[in-house]
């Protein structure tokens, strides 16, 4: 019986903990239940999966995963009920792709010698989408921290950020951090910004700011913030990070290089920081706006595809 077929359908989430990843999980599952009953049974992979989980009425349809600590438990899980169909989300690391029913990869996730016949390509991450029309004069500031694709600079993002409050004192701006961010304090303000800790907000704080807001500036360090953003209709920016340095020169990654693309595309906005004198000193900045876009839909085309599939 095809899943179109079934009036429910069972799921199993393999999460390891980790936010951006379950936030992938969280859409597609999301994207199952506009279209038919489901059943969700969570396993968390962050420890160890040692225990099947208890108390389940049925046997699941599906097994999604995201991260590498998932991909083990999800093939067990596979070996021994031989029935639920694999979706593996983001290219795997250490396990062949072929091993898994479907891999829903995104574009900037490249396969060295050949594409498997199982990949279904993504234009970025996914994310839950939202047609909600936003709040004129309203934006929302989401500052990351250290990653391996930018090199992140406390004083150049307070710098960006003091700067765009003084220079949009009319749009109401919200200001929230991530695990990753150093200690973060708001610059003065004319009252036109407010701070929010990422401890103390709701789990859909973030998702539902960013579907009113008419502006999202985010730190380039977050790709599934840009795509999450990218999936509203919030015109998208992202601050000036450097990228780190080795002997070579610049290190560009291949999110580096997706942000890249994304600016010269215009799909997303971005900060620039104007240096003036022989020191370099940060004089003023320039916001370069985005090309007013449709919001992504990725999340439903592929479950689209899958249910054509399955």
């Amino acid at each position: 019986m095809s899943l179109k077929q079934k009036e429910e359908i069972t799921i199993w989430a393999f999460k390891d903990g980790k936010k951006g990843h379950e936030k992938q999980i969280e859409a597609l599952i999301y994207e199952f239940s506009t279209r038919t009953k489901v059943q969700v049974v969570e396993i968390d992979c962050s420890t160890n999966f040692k225990n099947w989980p208890q108390n389940f009425k049925d046997y699941p349809d599906i097994l999604i995963g995201a991260g590498n600590k998932t991909h083990h438990f999800m093939l067990q899980v596979k070996d021994h009920l031989k029935s639920p169909k694999t979706i593996v989300l983001m290219r795997p690391s250490f396990k062949p792709t072929q091993l898994f029913d479907f891999a829903i990869v995104p574009d900037m996730d490249k396969y060295i010698f050949y594409t498997p016949k199982n990949v279904l390509w993504t234009k970025g991450v996914l994310c839950k989408h939202y047609d909600k029309k936003p709040i004129s004069g309203t934006g929302i500031i989401v500052i990351g921290g250290r990653s391996r694709h930018y090199s992140f600079s406390k004083k150049l993002i307070s710098y960006q950020l003091k700067m765009i409050l003084e220079k949009f004192p009319d749009i109401h701006w919200k200001v929230t951090t991530s695990p990753r961010s150093p200690n973060f304090d708001i610059p003065k303000n004319d009252g036109n910004a407010e701070f929010f800790n990422w401890k103390n907000v709701q789990k859909d704080w973030l998702s539902n700011e960013m579907s009113t807001s008419e502006y999202t500036i985010v730190t380039p360090d977050s790709v599934s913030s840009v795509y999450e953003a990218l999936s509203t209709n919030s015109k998208t920016i992202v601050f000036q990070l450097n990228l780190h340095q080795n002997q070579h020169g610049q290190v560009k990654t291949k999110v580096t290089k997706n942000i890249d693309k994304l600016k010269k595309s215009q799909e997303i906005g971005y900060v620039d920081v104007v240096r003036k004198g022989v020191f370099g000193s940060m004089e003023d900045i320039k916001i370069n706006l985005p090309k007013k876009s449709v919001p992504l839909k990725e999340s439903k085309r592929v479950v689209d595809l899958l249910m054509d599939a399955m």
